[in-house]
């Protein structure tokens, strides 16, 4: 069905894919506007609180905290749901999509108090959605981190590039909905709200704010082991880079007396065939030596500026 009734009538849930097909039993709704349902219908629209004419409008971010593995490349989604309250109702507009979420969450909302209890309740518990995909990014980051410790390969580096850039949907959201949390406080009928929308509305925000600050300090842990790993990375190509100059500079002496020999030019011990042989192995015992004392002089100079 689209449009389902709480036996206490204090909530009404509107699924937003069936608008066209309920148009009719809807417009005994006022404050259900062509706005406020093309809102609900805006699958990228953001978070964001206002009052108008009476009517109360919310629009948070859901996280679809599914099982998901940001390391292997999966990227948590995150879905708009919009509510009103107006007329004594809290209005739920879901789709296909955020209805698992909903039903996942209605179960722990007293549907006895009234619509902006309610509405806040829910937005508490979609927040501590949230929570539960952190414990598992922090679990996944600390295996990550144990992992690079020992060896820095491929796939780890890839993982932390997955786990960095999906983190950033996470906080997109959770950063959405604490500024719009924090934006109640500004509507105009806040301050005549009574003590126990004024103190669930508080225990919203320290749920918000608990969860951005624990997301921001996941983004700056991995920012920090990202661009440590950046350096390392720096480091060793740039000591393969030095390494297979020096070489290069070893073999050019080699090649530098052997090409003599294949010029038509006039050189000692050019007739004796045996000679090349000896000419060979002094100059590649050469070119070794000549090697090897870069090698450590570079070495020096590094270690000097570590």
């Amino acid at each position: 069905m689209s449009r389902q009734e709480s036996s206490e009538s204090h909530v009404l849930f509107i699924n937003s894919d069936q608008l066209e097909e309920s148009r009719q039993a809807l417009s005994a709704y006022d404050f259900l506007d062509d706005e406020v349902l093309a809102y609900a219908s805006d699958e990228n629209e953001t978070s964001f609180v206002e009052e108008t004419n009476g009517r109360l409008t919310v629009v948070y971010q859901l996280l679809d905290y599914q099982e998901v593995s940001i390391t292997k490349g999966d990227i948590p989604r995150i879905r708009p749901m919009t509510f009103v309250v107006a007329d004594q109702k809290l209005v739920i507009l879901y789709n296909q999509q955020t209805k698992g979420l909903l039903d996942a969450v209605t179960d722990s909302v007293d549907m006895t108090q009234a619509p902006k209890h309610i509405l806040f309740q829910y937005l508490t518990l979609f927040t501590k959605g949230y929570f539960h995909l952190m414990e598992d990014l922090t679990k996944e980051r600390d295996h990550l981190i144990q992992d690079l410790r020992k060896r820095p390969t491929k796939r780890n580096l890839k993982g932390l590039a997955n786990l960095q850039s999906g983190s950033v949907y996470v906080m997109m959201g959770s950063k959405q909905n604490s500024d719009m949390i924090s934006d109640f406080e500004k509507l105009p009928s806040f301050e005549a709200s009574d003590d126990q929308v004024k103190e669930q509305l508080r225990d919203t925000q320290i749920e918000a704010r608990q969860l951005s600050n624990m997301i921001s300090l996941h983004a700056r842990i991995l920012e920090q082991l990202a661009s440590s790993y950046n350096n390392v990375l720096s480091n060793n190509l740039n000591e393969n880079v030095t390494t297979l100059t020096i070489i290069s500079i070893g073999i050019s002496i080699l090649a530098t007396v052997t090409s003599f020999y294949g010029m038509n030019v006039k050189l000692p011990f050019a007739k004796h065939d045996p000679v090349w042989a000896i000419i060979l192995l002094v100059t590649s015992l050469v070119a070794i030596v000549a090697i090897f004392v870069m090698i450590r002089y570079v070495k020096k100079e590094h270690d000097r500026f570590m």
